[in-house]
């Protein structure tokens, strides 16, 4: 058997690897010949980015009144039909009035008699023939009944139950004959001139919702899939916040409200608590959060070569699947550089390295068109 020094085999197979080892160069060179990567683009863009949180309520009549009578007394007349639109003074019903009329004959009776009492008694103090007591005690007398005149014609007139609003009314609950007390409800009188709906917001976004802020209702009518939608603006805000369900209760009026909708439906709403004005907006997927934070990869140009460069950035207010973001220095980003749109956890990419940029099937559009 040969044998071999070991110090000879030791440097023959250091020479080897030696060999074998590509230069720094070749490294190089290689990385700069790199097949492009392929990724989506869209523009940074700035916009109006809205704030919204989406409850439920329920609609309510602008106005809702019970009518019932103001004083007891038999039913002799019913002069509404269900379901009627009214105007505000129409008359409903009428209670009998056959005794008040009476009383009322009878009162005009006696204010005549005293007002010819106190012509008689001024006439005779213009003479002193008549002492200044019994002057004032007939001109008293005369006060009290006029007054009792008018008591009793307040009293008549109240046998005529009127609409205090126009509307349209509801069920009828009494009937000619029926003995009415001011405890009985004879109907309903709904004001549909406007609409109002009422709902419940969170402690924590109570803060955000004041009187005029914008909010839109979308109710669902009868088998149509599509909703119908109102615009209004909140005008109540309870100053307490129920503890049971740790919320408020808030009220907004619908403007010009359609035909179809009525009091009692539910109602879908979304309430505007802010805007951010003319913010730099990405999609959700164009962000990279790693150790560094949250990232961005923006489109730049280095030798002609479209190449990623990192940015970092902050966070903002979300809307969907936008995102509020803002870079962070020394880093510095502008609206209408391209960034990588999606895929950026997925994507083999390091600062510098040269990219295929290609538009995305979606772009970033403005918000400015939406609803709140």
């Amino acid at each position: 058997m040969k044998w071999v020094p070991v110090s000879l085999l030791a440097l023959t197979a250091a020479g080897f690897f030696t060999a074998c080892k590509p230069d720094a160069r070749e490294v190089a060179a290689g990385a700069s010949a790199r097949t492009p990567q392929r990724v989506e683009v869209v523009p940074l863009v700035r916009d109006d980015l809205r704030e919204t949180l989406e409850v439920t309520g329920t609609l309510e009549a602008n106005e809702s009144v019970a009518i019932q009578p103001e004083l007891a007394g038999i039913v002799r007349e019913i002069a509404f039909a269900e379901g009627q639109a009214v105007e505000k003074g129409a008359l409903l019903a009428r209670l009998d009035d056959a005794e008040l009329r009476a009383q009322v004959a009878e009162a005009e009776a006696r204010a005549d008699l005293a007002r010819i009492n106190r012509e008689r008694a001024d006439s005779l103090a213009k003479d002193r023939t008549l002492a200044q007591a019994e002057v004032d005690q007939v001109r008293t007398e005369e006060r009290a009944a006029v007054a009792a005149l008018e008591l009793l014609r307040v009293r008549l007139a109240r046998t005529r139950i009127l609409a205090p609003v126009a509307g349209v009314l509801g069920a009828r609950r009494l009937a000619v004959g029926d003995y009415a007390t001011p405890a009985s409800a004879l109907t309903t009188l709904d004001d549909l001139s406007a609409l109002k709906v009422s709902f419940r917001v969170p402690e924590r976004s109570i803060p955000q919702v004041k009187p005029g802020t914008r909010v839109t209702a979308r109710i669902r009518v009868g088998a149509d899939p599509r909703p119908v939608e109102a615009e209004g603006a909140v005008f109540f805000v309870s100053a307490s916040i129920d503890p049971a369900v740790r919320a408020s209760e808030v009220k907004a009026v619908l403007r010009d409200p359609p035909p179809a909708l009525r009091p009692g439906m539910f109602a879908s709403v979304r309430i505007l608590l802010s805007t951010r004005e003319q913010v730099l907006v990405v999609p959700e997927a164009a962000l990279l959060a790693g150790v560094r934070g949250v990232q961005l990869i923006a489109v730049a140009e280095k030798d002609g070569v479209p190449v990623a460069r990192y940015v970092n950035v902050q966070t903002g207010l979300r809307a969907g699947p936008r995102v509020e973001v803002r870079p962070v220095a020394p880093d510095t980003i502008e609206a209408g550089e391209r960034i990588v749109s999606s895929g950026v956890g997925a994507l083999v990419l390091f600062p510098g390295a040269p990219l295929d940029p290609v538009p995305a099937h979606v772009e970033m559009k403005p918000l400015g068109g939406d609803a709140p």
